[in-house]
């Protein structure tokens, strides 16, 4: 009788082991840490605080590990990441088959120029993406801005070919479209600063043309309406100016965002500067968050101290002109220090400990800070 006892003792203990091992099969792995219990479902079955505090744990380890891993992919000490150097933010205006002044740049050098920007380690973004500091290329490349003033033919042309309007291959865009198919990491970005009527001899309308730009990725900028000087316009002209090439845009394209400006000559006054900021024409207000001068410096990050939207620093196309591109390029590989250089994280921001005091604290976001 007591053996028979004894059995369905054991049998009990068995049903219970069994129970409680099934349990742990079934329970859901959290997502961020595997092989523990969900957190919520812990506190549906009444776990005690100290269940509660030990998940969590092991979560915020978990986390740390993450980011430990992602500071750990690269050799900062060989990539030297600096994120508070400086950026070139191109200036071009004219294209053809020659260069009749320094304002010009033929095709075949402006193929010179993707060649060696991408051989010297640049990569295309967005100024947009560059005002924001949402830079996402590569560590140990360096970000690169296009700008392209007046809206000439040369800069973009829509041809008929095929019953179809497609971008000519003897324009910027056409070339750099040949450029990125055959290197894609490079990128292709641009913004384009038209005035009146964009793009003249062109197949298809202004919008057609405009919305071809935008379909590939480009953006349009503000260059008055007139091309008018601002530095000599009173304050009714100033926001005339500004605000009818904002109203067009407006009536082209209701929902996109316009707010950068490169100002026409390169020349404002002190005085009529805020109209320039910020103004209104008849009923259309407009708010510049970023104001372009004529090219002649690099810009410093946007997280950098120095740096000031409203004063955006630019640097020339082409060669043989004071302080142009090319000069920059040599300067950067005699000071690479000075140039921006990524980690390859775009949430983060990383430099050398030194530079420290260069960082300006209100632009950081949610991003996290790494120095070395």
């Amino acid at each position: 009788m007591w053996c028979h006892h004894q059995k369905k003792i054991i049998a009990v203990v068995i049903t219970i082991l069994l129970i409680i091992l099934s349990g742990c099969k079934s329970a859901e792995p959290s997502p961020s840490v595997p092989g523990l219990p969900d957190l919520e479902e812990s506190q549906k079955n009444n776990p005690s605080q100290k269940d509660i505090d030990y998940a969590q744990g092991e979560r915020n380890r978990a986390e740390e590990q993450k980011q430990e891993d992602i500071t750990t992919q690269i050799d900062y000490q060989k990539v030297k990441p600096n994120e508070l150097g400086e950026v070139m933010i191109v200036m071009y205006h004219y294209f053809g088959e020659e260069e009749k002044d320094t304002w010009w740049r033929s095709f075949e050098n402006f193929r010179k120029d993707l060649k060696i920007l991408y051989e010297k380690g640049y990569r295309l973004i967005s100024l947009d993406d560059f005002l924001s500091n949402n830079i996402d290329i590569p560590a140990g490349t360096s970000p690169v801005v296009f700008t392209f003033d007046d809206g000439t033919n040369g800069q973009f042309k829509l041809i008929e070919k095929n019953g179809h309007k497609v971008v000519s291959p003897d324009t910027a865009v056409g070339i750099m479209q040949e450029f990125y198919n055959n290197h894609p990491d490079f990128g292709l970005e641009g913004t384009f600063y038209i005035n009146d009527e964009a793009f003249v001899g062109s197949a298809g309308t202004e919008k057609e043309r405009l919305q071809y730009l935008l379909d590939l990725g480009m953006d349009i900028g503000n260059h008055t309406f007139g091309h008018t000087n601002l530095a000599k316009a009173d304050p009714q002209a100033i926001q005339e100016a500004i605000g009818k090439h904002v109203e067009k845009m407006n009536n082209y394209f209701p929902n996109y965002k316009h707010s950068t400006l490169a100002l026409p000559f390169g020349e404002y006054a002190n005085s009529t500067f805020n109209y320039i900021v910020e103004g209104q024409y008849n009923n259309i207000k407009y708010k510049n968050d970023a104001v372009l001068l004529v090219g002649w410096k690099p810009s410093p990050s946007s997280v950098h101290r120095n740096f000031d939207p409203l004063k955006l620093l630019r640097v020339r196309a082409g060669e043989g002109v004071e302080h142009d591109m090319y000069y920059y390029l040599d300067y950067f590989d005699k000071n690479p220090e000075m140039r921006y250089v990524s980690d390859g994280d775009k949430d983060t921001i990383c430099f050398p400990e030194e530079l420290s005091e260069n960082l300006r604290p209100e632009k950081v976001g949610d991003k996290k800070i790494i120095t070395y």
